[in-house]
């Protein structure tokens, strides 16, 4: 069977039951070849990590390098099929979906890291990590960014999955508000929701951010074949996307304006944390993709996804396209 073979097979078996995309907002089922400059763009959560996107889009450093791109928010589970099929040309996703979709057979790119680290904290209002035992702990899915660092925080803490009831709740918003609301005993979580959490009577019991483990909580990826075809543009888009970080992190003001209008946030305080924490802690310098920030996903993800394995992810990291700042 050919490599394109392979790729349509996978890629109808990756859409099978899965719920028709609405694309018609964003722009239809993507660009065509007489308009390579266009793009549409998916991004899994809505959550700080996409801070870089939506400064690029909003202050025209995607219009200045001549790209007409469409940021659109799909789930991690929605994303990945529509940038295999075509119906996007970039996304915003985790490594864990980029991992596990290319065990799969997916033929993707790993080209640039938003959050190269885990930005998490493990809230719940246990004295000891180990009454957490037959605990509710809220995730976004059994295979995103906040199930794999949930994973590596329970590693930390003495405990396996098994020992816990890990419940899927579909977004990260969702998870703060089970949360908050008492419906889960415990949950990952990072600025601004954190405010609120702790408010609520929560407590960290383990910063994962502060250990630095290499993760790709957020990165951008692409489908080899658009590479192969439109790497001017990808060039181009992540060059943006470097300015965009450059001004993330000097410009307070601006980045906050953005963030309250995303998130839905006007505490002046929460939005000070949000942007400290992620512009200072967070946030590369350079988007720089690497082996290791995919390789923690393979080790989380492996015993659930055997194809995972066997997965050389050296194949799927490309730093051709990352623009140094300056």
């Amino acid at each position: 069977m050919t490599s394109h073979a392979r790729r349509r097979n996978f890629v109808g078996a990756l859409l099978a039951g899965t719920v028709a995309l609405s694309m018609t907002a964003c722009g239809g089922s993507g660009s065509s070849d007489a308009d390579a400059n266009t793009m549409t763009v998916s991004y899994s959560q809505v959550v700080a990590d996409q801070l870089p996107l939506w400064i690029a889009d909003e202050s025209g450093l995607f219009t200045a390098q001549g790209l007409k791109v469409t940021l659109t928010n799909l789930s991690g589970s929605d994303g990945f099929p529509a940038l295999v099929s075509g119906q996007t040309q970039l996304a915003s996703i985790g490594g864990s979906e980029m991992v596990s979709g290319a065990a799969s057979g997916g033929e993707v790119n790993y080209l640039a890291t938003l959050t190269p680290v885990f930005p998490y904290e493990l809230f719940a209002k246990v004295a000891d990590p180990q009454q957490l035992k037959g605990k509710r702990i809220g995730v976004t899915s059994t295979s995103g960014s906040l199930y794999v660092a949930t994973l590596e925080a329970l590693k930390q803490i003495g405990l396996s999955p098994s020992d816990v009831q890990l419940t899927p709740l579909g977004s990260v918003t969702n998870v703060n508000n089970a949360l908050v609301a008492g419906t889960i005993d415990a949950a990952l979580s990072h600025p601004p929701a954190t405010t609120q959490i702790e408010a609520a009577g929560y407590h960290s019991l383990v910063d994962l951010a502060k250990d630095k483990i290499p993760a790709s909580n957020v990165g951008i990826a692409a489908t080899t074949d658009y590479v192969n075809g439109h790497g001017d543009q990808i060039r181009r888009f992540l060059a943006a996307v470097q300015q965009a970080i450059t001004r993330e992190k000097s410009d307070e003001a601006y980045s906050t304006s953005v963030l309250s209008k995303h998130l839905n946030v006007t505490d002046p305080a929460a939005l000070h944390e949000t942007w400290q924490y992620y512009a200072q802690e967070a946030l590369p310098d350079v988007p720089t993709p690497t082996v290791a920030q995919l390789q923690t996903s393979v080790t989380e993800l492996a015993p659930s996804v055997p194809a995972v394995k066997s997965l050389d992810v050296a194949k799927i990291v490309n730093t051709s396209f990352v623009t140094p700042a300056g």
